[in-house]
């Protein structure tokens, strides 16, 4: 069985990491096959418009980033 967004983003958090080249990253612990597993994503600021990103949030509503960096790893274009 495979990780899906769905895994990440129902009932989980999302915790802002840090600020690295106009990005903010986040993380998700969610938990898959018995054990806590980590993900994380950037949002750029270009996307941010005028909303506020805190620091602590439900990650259902970061789904749209979550969403673009999960298909990066899925493809094989992202390599952590």
């Amino acid at each position: 069985m495979q990780t899906t967004v769905k895994h990440l983003v129902k009932g989980t958090t999302a915790n802002f990491s840090c600020y690295r080249d106009g990005e903010l990253w986040y993380s998700v612990e969610y938990a898959f096959e018995n054990e806590t597993r980590k993900f994380e994503f950037p949002v750029p600021v270009t996307d941010t418009g005028t909303g506020i990103f805190p620091v602590t949030m439900k990650a259902i509503t970061l789904m749209r980033w979550i969403r673009k960096h999960y298909e990066k790893h899925a493809s094989g274009e992202w390599r952590a």
